[in-house]
């Protein structure tokens, strides 16, 4: 909230957000060591005007020499800058204090000199030492592609571990000290005498910086994710670019000062720093080359070796295998998957869970029995020993031992950072670093749990009748544009669809579930609830407001549009409960924590992907009529299904291997 003893602040980005690289009459050049950029004269007029309500501060990437054509600029026009934030907050212009304390934390010429091994290990295309003496507070090198530079960061990203924030453009890499920020920059040297009532910029490291703003701005060519941020919001973005949106946002910010229309500070928007880093595009389209690349594993186990190895290993007495995760929440079918076979090869191990709970699944942490409940059928050794712990979960057995084998069972990049790359592609990948711990990925292992229902679908009457047989489930809602699709096709498929399913990922979202009522509404529909269902009720549209239920829906239905897979946060969700009722699924372009699913079944009909946003609904229709007209050949899927359900087996082969070499 502004507070009234403090001074009002506009703190601004430059490249791209007050100067561009596009010729405009009477510009004013802006030297780049590269290409040369302009300031359109009637922006420096509408800042000299700002300048006379509010005290103007920069924040930029550049460094205290490349800005000088701006300082005489500003100078000549009379506008006052009362502050240089330069080189992504980590420099201050007047404080070398400031960047004293960034570095304090880190060595910039240890992760210089590792950055040229590498290079010249993998002889890649990027040159260190262009910028080697232009920058204080961050490295900044030069690449040839952005697929070569994320496989430099790669490499590096074991030393850079969580120290560093990486931003990889068009040709320029940046490896940037988390510690430096141009709000903490801001916040650390003038946010005692100063409020930030409007701020503007255009790419992921001024978000901060917006957050903080009571009226944050930008323009309709700034990065998406910033675009994103703004729009929650309700600031302003400017449906100008270039030139003209730079003046069409500041005379914004000026009518607004004029109508005294400064809002206050809004800080409940979270900010997307998960596209930022791990997700960002070019970091993706490597992600993507790298499971292009990588080989899914093929080998069948030995069960005679296996057996062997259980045999000399005492059957897991006196053994501990502690398994690190985040929470209950995509995590539980793969731990139950492996518990199934490692507990049938060691039965007398015990288990340490590690959790590293997030916001919502703290929920299921409360008491030791929410773990227990889920776990019942593997609960106790013969002997009546508590096979499970849960250190730091009330009423948890204790297990004091030190653990034999460490495995991370972590379905979010966050929690692998520094190995994310290595590991993902990989069924099982052993720590670079630490003895005897192992990254197991989730991915494969939901899919194997799932096999054993095939079965069950296959033979269980539908749990609820439609209105009509041909039925459609929506699965896992998540926002407008998941709305938008799924009720708006729906719509448009009155032909060939009789009932619509509905399930939004969370029940209790208020405004959620009110956005969904209203669309259903709209089509002069009744939105019936599961919960309240009726002996003899025959639904159009069933709104899921119950948990543990939508799997048995599933078979139900002909086609399933899954939510999450245009949310930058959610990154998609998982296709294989419809997949395993033989219904084929529909999702948008994000399927990060799913691509081997996605990956192994997108060219056989069982899953479709939407790509461009505005053209959603249609493209979802097209591929729904072709899916309900002709169904995907269920070999295909059968045989994937078979393939994966080895994974298991695989991963007690190598556990089973490191732990008889101990």
């Amino acid at each position: 909230m502004i507070t009234a003893h403090k001074r009002k602040a506009f703190v601004f980005d430059l490249d791209c957000t007050i100067n561009h690289a596009v010729p405009i009459a009477g510009g004013l050049t802006i030297h780049g060591r590269t290409t040369n950029s302009l300031i359109n004269r009637s922006v420096l007029t509408v800042l000299k005007k700002i300048s006379e309500h509010l005290t103007l501060f920069v924040a930029t990437g550049r460094s205290l020499d490349t800005v000088a054509d701006f300082k005489t600029h500003f100078a000549n026009a009379g506008i006052e800058i009362s502050g240089w934030i330069l080189e992504h907050g980590t420099v201050v212009e007047g404080y070398p204090g400031w960047t004293e304390n960034v570095l304090n934390s880190v060595n910039l010429s240890t992760i210089h000199s590792k950055a040229k091994a590498i290079i010249r290990e993998h002889q890649l295309p990027i040159d260190t030492e262009y910028y080697k003496n232009n920058h204080q507070g961050f490295l900044l090198y030069t690449g040839e592609n952005k697929v070569s530079s994320e496989y430099f960061l790669s490499q590096l990203s074991g030393l850079l571990g969580s120290h560093f924030r990486t931003i990889v453009g068009k040709r320029k890499i940046s490896i940037i000290p988390k510690t430096g920020d141009k709000y903490l920059a801001f916040k650390e040297i003038f946010g005692g005498e100063y409020d930030i009532v409007f701020a503007a910029g255009d790419a992921p490291d001024d978000l901060s910086l917006l957050q903080a703003a009571s009226f944050p701005l930008t323009l309709s060519d700034a990065s998406p994710l910033v675009q994103e941020y703004v729009r929650r919001r309700g600031g302003f973005i400017s449906t100008h670019i270039n030139h003209a949106g730079t003046i069409n946002i500041l005379e914004t910010i000026l009518y607004r000062i004029i109508h005294s229309k400064g809002g206050l500070v809004v800080l409940g928007a979270r900010l997307p720093y998960e596209e930022i880093g791990i997700f960002r595009k070019s970091r993706c389209d490597f992600l993507e080359n790298l499971f292009h690349i990588a080989k899914y594993p093929r080998n069948k186990p030995d069960l005679l070796t296996i057996n062997q190895l259980s045999k000399n290993l005492d059957f897991g007495k006196n053994t501990i295998i502690e398994i690190r995760m985040r929470d209950w929440g995509g995590e539980i079918k793969p731990l139950r998957n492996v518990l199934k076979v490692l507990i049938a090869l060691l039965p007398y191990a015990r288990y340490r869970l590690i959790f590293r709970p997030e916001r919502l699944g703290i929920e299921n942490l409360k008491d030791f029995k929410n773990i227990s409940d889920k776990l019942e059928c593997f609960q106790s050794l013969s002997d009546g020993i508590p096979r499970f712990s849960a250190p730091g979960v009330p009423n948890s057995p204790e297990m004091i031992q030190q653990s034999s084998l460490t495995l991370f069972l972590y379905d979010h990049p966050e929690d692998l950072e520094p190995w994310y790359d290595y590991s993902i592609p990989s069924l099982i990948t052993k720590h670079p670093k630490r003895e005897n711990t192992f990254f197991i990925n989730p991915m494969f292992l939901k899919i194997a749990d799932l096999f054993n229902m095939l079965d069950y679908f296959s033979k269980t009457e539908p749990p609820v009748k439609m209105c009509g047989p041909r039925v459609m489930m929506a699965a896992n809602i998540v926002d407008e544009k998941d709305i938008r699709i799924a009720i708006g096709g729906f719509q448009k498929l009155s032909h060939y669809l009789d009932a619509l399913i509905i399930a939004p990922r969370v029940i209790n979202n208020i405004s959620r579930n009110q956005m969904i009522s209203e669309a259903v509404c709209s089509l002069g529909e009744e939105l019936v609830c599961f919960s309240k269902l009726k002996d003899g009720d025959r639904p159009k549209i069933l709104f899921v407001d119950t948990y543990g239920d939508l799997s048995k829906l599933y078979n139900s239905c002909m086609l399933t549009y899954l939510g999450g897979g245009y949310d930058s946060r959610k990154r998609g969700f998982d296709p294989m409960e419809s997949l395993i009722a033989r219904v084929p699924v529909v999702l948008g372009p994000i399927f990060d924590y799913n691509r081997i699913a996605v990956d192994s079944l997108s060219n056989s009909g069982w899953i479709s992907i939407l790509a461009d946003e505005s053209t959603a609904v249609d493209d979802f229709v097209r591929i729904a009529k072709e899916r309900i007209l002709s169904k995907p050949e269920f070999v295909v899927l059968e045989e994937f299904l078979l393939e994966r359900q080895l994974d298991p087996l695989r991963v007690a082969d190598n556990l089973l291997q490191a732990l008889s070499k101990k």
